[in-house]
């Protein structure tokens, strides 16, 4: 098999794996099994994702429709000696992130809680066992060292202008299944990996910039 064979076996259909859902630019898993926060944490990380942060307010809304009303999860907020911080280092906690009368003094970890449709924070033991909700960045858009290709088969099909000062990665995310580009001048080409192809524009050259957004 040619070198550009190896290429569409590492790109992942769709930008979140199987089992997995997107919110924006995040991939998140909700599992159900009931584990302590020290179990969750290495739960997330042996599937290359982090027990999730919340960032703003705007992720309750966001992520209630993929969070079931019998399940609690995780989310990796930790009481420390100067109040709750967050797994990334954050500390932002407002009170209308938490249920009433939450925190209690002596709840030294975290949950999502999702009661009649509303998803708000309450602490618990760390040693309770609870679902977890793990996440990960959607992607990233990778420089691909030109000995890593076949040359020849590479055929860039579409031309996509670089309008409004919008990046190549920016115009090849707003065009359908782009998932690759080469950068040349002030224009982006799409990549198809197929030399045959009726509707190829312009072979593709070592000396151009190849990308490819590979799922994290």
């Amino acid at each position: 098999m040619k070198r550009i064979g190896l290429f569409l076996l590492l790109i992942t259909i769709g930008l979140c794996s199987s089992n997995w859902f997107r919110i924006n630019s995040t991939c998140f898993q909700a599992n159900e099994a009931k584990v302590d926060q020290n179990t969750a944490i290495q739960f997330c990380q042996e599937k290359g994702a982090v027990l999730h942060s919340i960032k703003n307010e705007t992720e309750f809304e966001d992520l209630l429709p993929f969070l079931t009303n019998s399940s609690d999860f995780w989310v990796w907020a930790r009481k420390s000696s100067s109040g709750f911080k967050w797994g990334d280092g954050g500390d932002y906690f407002p009170k209308s992130w938490w249920r009433p009368g939450e925190p209690d003094s002596g709840e030294d970890c975290a949950r999502l809680n999702n009661k009649n449709g509303n998803l708000l924070l309450m602490g618990h033991l760390c040693t309770t066992k609870f679902g977890v909700l793990c996440s990960k960045p959607v992607g990233k858009w990778t420089l691909v060292k030109s000995t890593e290709y076949y040359w020849p088969d590479l055929c860039g099909v579409e031309i996509m202008a670089n309008c409004d000062g919008l990046s190549c990665e920016e115009v090849c995310y707003a065009h359908s299944g782009c998932n690759q580009f080469a950068k040349i001048s002030n224009l982006c080409i799409r990549i198809n990996n197929d030399s045959q192809t009726t509707d190829c524009i312009v072979k593709m050259r070592p000396d151009l910039q190849l990308y490819v957004w590979t799922v994290c």
